[in-house]
């Protein structure tokens, strides 16, 4: 049996050139997008774009976008040879050096408008590679493995993200630059130099992509021109209706110059009628309140619309969501799945960099794989700890809270016998809590557990700060620094001990006034007895 594949099984027949569909323009594409083509009015991606400038839509967007931006990545090596691991180090040193996530969340504006670009720009620089194991992560260059090599590299002194009305693309699906020599048909780019990022392009076979944008589009036009109906209601019934009476038989022009007088006055809200004249304001039947206007209600709607075009959630934005504890961690899920689809897409769409800085530098190296850690799951040994502790002073925990904390497959070992006069009491809190021995009162105590318990924690999360601040060559790289830190911040601790300490401190609290209910009780119970 031969190995050679027949060319015609090998070959793209249906290619976008041959597609009798395709929306030519002389030699270019132009989107699929009905939206685009009926509502754009020659403007294009510009009316996705200004969807961003929606209070509630430009915060969701946002918001996705900084969830994938906020996670650390990583680069991992495309093989176990020398150069391999040299090529994973080049990689994280040359990214390391520039405004990477500042690109990052430009290239992710393909999420709205369906196709982003960056220009590379590239630059021969002298820098110190370590290579990559595998298991360093964005640690300072001063905590990074030897041996180094320090030599010149071919590697991006920028990525500038571009604005994505000034591409197109040519029939064979070529991304092309629109130029004032080549306003329609644009020039072709150099190979290494154009990041191209695209959303939902290979599901609809449109290279321009299909953006939450299309989704957005009439969520947003309907909010809009509720709220400008809104404000022309607001402005009517804000000011006073002046009417005149003029006298029966008043020629034409002078009933017409009365009137004009009135709208100086009232900026249209007037009228004139005759001496002896009935006239009656006539109000809507349902009040100008934020609950009864339909305007507002509308808003409220459209709002709830985008969150979940966006989100595929509304629970994190919107207001007056009663849902239970279950059902907030769904939509938190939902979102999370989102910000991994999205920063999936985004390192494919990087992989071509990778590629470039490792074939120009180390070629024959295998590619390293650029990606986005996720967030660390909850520490269910520290969420297990203060159970216990919780349980030490009296509390334990119900079934659906171990479900929902620990997951299911667990029940209980057998119910605990009914309390029996004369019985052996149960256990008291800890003895370092209990009252009227003549130590401190239990609030002081609980203080100072916290800030024996705490100290250390807050050491540690002062130190990576501080290590940030002096690593940083500039205000902007300083704020790139902490924004990566803040999402593997080592807060874990200190959050244990502070909700350690609270617990106590709840529990104390209830103590005491269980305590002073004793007292009340027992001292009834002695008067009725007296009686």
């Amino acid at each position: 049996m031969s190995d050679r594949i027949p060319a015609e099984l090998a070959t793209e027949i249906a290619t976008i050139a041959r597609d009798t569909t395709a929306p030519l323009v002389g030699f270019t594409l132009t989107s699929r997008d009905e939206i685009l083509t009926r509502r754009g009015g020659g403007e294009g991606l510009k009316i996705y774009q200004d969807l961003a400038r929606d209070g509630h839509a430009g915060s969701v967007l946002r918001k996705r976008r900084q969830a994938v931006v906020a996670r650390e990545w990583t680069v991992e090596p495309g093989g176990e040879r020398p150069e391999d691991l040299l090529a994973a180090g080049l990689i994280r040193a040359a990214l390391g050096r520039i405004r990477f996530d500042r690109a990052c969340q430009g290239l992710l504006g393909a999420v709205l408008t369906g196709i982003a670009v960056a220009e590379v720009m590239w630059e021969a620089a002298e820098l110190e590679v370590t290579p990559e194991d595998g298991t360093a992560d964005q640690r300072a260059p001063s905590a990074r493995p030897s041996p180094a090599t320090r030599r010149s590299w071919i590697v991006p002194a920028d990525i500038r993200v571009r604005n994505p009305r000034r591409f197109v693309f040519g029939a064979e699906g070529d991304l092309r630059l629109l130029t004032w020599d080549a306003p329609m048909q644009g020039i072709a780019l150099p190979d290494r130099k154009f990041i191209l990022a695209r959303f939902w392009a290979e599901e609809n076979e449109d290279p321009y992509g299909r953006g939450l944008g299309h989704d957005l589009f009439w969520p947003v036009f309907f909010k809009r021109n509720g709220i400008a109906l809104w404000n022309a209601l607001l402005e009517r019934w804000g000011q006073p209706f002046v009417y005149a009476e003029y006298p029966p038989g008043t020629p034409v022009p002078e009933r017409q110059a009365l009137l004009n007088a009135l709208g100086e006055i009232a900026r249209g809200a007037g009228l004139v009628v005759p001496q002896g004249s009935l006239v009656k304001m006539l109000e809507a039947g349902q009040g100008g309140s934020a609950t009864g206007n339909p305007q507002a209600k509308l808003v409220e709607v459209m709002n709830a619309e985008i969150s979940k075009i966006v989100l595929g959630e509304t629970m994190t934005t919107e207001q007056g969501q009663n849902g239970a504890r279950a059902l907030g961690e769904v939509h938190d899920e939902v979102r999370q799945e989102l910000a991994d689809a999205d920063a999936d897409l985004l390192s494919a769409e990087l992989a071509p960099l990778l590629e470039w800085i490792t074939t120009i530098n180390l070629p024959g190296a295998a590619t390293p794989k650029l990606w986005r850690r996720k967030p660390e799951e909850p520490d269910l040994a520290a969420r297990a700890k203060l159970d216990e502790t919780l349980f030490k002073v009296g509390y334990e925990p119900t079934e659906s809270y171990v479900t929902e904390t620990y997951g299911p497959g667990y029940r209980r070992i057998a119910a605990r016998p009914a309390a029996v006069p004369g019985a052996t009491p149960p256990a008291m809190p800890p003895a370092e809590f209990a009252a009227g021995d003549g130590t401190p009162e239990a609030p002081e105590r609980i203080a100072a557990m916290l800030a024996r318990d705490a100290e250390g924690p807050q050491q540690a999360m002062l130190a990576a700060v501080q290590a940030e601040v002096n690593a940083a060559t500039s205000f902007e790289d300083l704020d790139e620094r902490l924004l990566r830190l803040s999402a593997v911040m080592p807060i874990g601790p200190l959050a244990q001990a502070m909700a350690q300490a609270m617990a106590l401190a709840g529990l104390a609290g209830q103590a005491d006034v269980q305590d002073a209910s004793d007292e009340a009780r027992r001292g009834r119970d002695a008067d009725a007895a007296k009686q």
